[in-house]
């Protein structure tokens, strides 16, 4: 290889070796599921370099024999690479108190709670709700998702509902969310993009980001993707690969398509 190369490889594959080298004293106790841990907690440029820096270690120190085994062979990078990951819990915690208002409390809910996304709580109508059943019908591209609502849901609903009434009780726009803009809105229009962005920007953290973390939650404590479908009203491709995240030794690495 050239010193080009190298020097790209050694910058992926330093920190993993001296993560690994707090816990084992040789290279060849490091397993594959050491090394799915290790890509899975990378993001970015590293996600994407790492696993062919690492796969280029094992195979030469194989060939020097200098271990019997390479554990980097059945990686497969796709698995690893486009699994989502958890944020820190501590980003977590409180985020509802941080919220200013009524109605982004009921955002961050919808999203951490129940993982709905952006666009479906701009667009979500009131009719969609069920406050006697504790429902909440999403309409979706491929049918609608009925979400069962826990009870801090039901109180921040109510709190937003009883806030939103008070302060235009005139208002005619049939979505869930308004702002100040949309309430008095004769055409009725939803939430603006910028409008729902700017409640978790206050907050320093993505809805995507949420999103994830909630479906993962959920996949560590289930490992069930049927139970995530009922859920989330997510597809079976997406349960199972929330579950591959939060469960990697349970199963053997994705089939590289061609």
């Amino acid at each position: 290889m050239n010193w080009v190369t190298i020097r790209r490889y050694a910058h992926y594959n330093v920190p993993a070796l001296h993560q690994w080298g707090q816990r084992v004293s040789s290279l060849r106790e490091i397993t594959q599921k050491d090394i799915e841990d290790i890509l899975s907690s990378r993001t970015g440029e590293q996600a994407r370099s790492l696993p062919a820096s690492l796969r280029s270690l094992f195979r030469a120190l194989k060939r020097e024999r200098v271990i019997f085994r390479d554990p980097a062979r059945g990686v497969s990078v796709a698995s690893t690479v486009n699994a989502p990951r958890r944020i820190p819990s501590d980003r977590l915690v409180g985020l509802l108190d941080k919220a200013p208002t009524a109605m982004a409390k009921v955002v961050v809910a919808l999203v951490a709670i129940h993982a709905l996304g952006p666009q479906e709580i701009r667009h979500q109508l009131l009719t969609g709700l069920d406050r006697p059943a504790g429902r909440l019908v999403v309409r979706r591209r491929f049918g609608d998702h009925v979400v069962y609502l826990d009870e801090l849901t039901m109180k921040l609903l109510s709190d937003w509902l009883r806030a939103r009434a008070e302060r235009w009780p005139r208002s005619t726009n049939p979505h869930l969310i308004v702002t100040q803009v949309t309430a008095v809105d004769p055409n009725g229009p939803p939430v603006s993009k910028d409008g729902l962005r700017l409640v978790f920007r206050r907050l320093g953290i993505q809805p995507r980001r949420l999103r994830i973390d909630r479906l993962l939650d959920e996949a560590h404590e289930t490992a069930d993707p049927v139970h995530l479908m009922r859920v989330f009203g997510i597809s079976d491709t997406t349960a199972l690969k929330y579950v591959r995240a939060a469960h990697p030794h349970r199963f053997g690495p994705e089939p590289t398509q061609a």
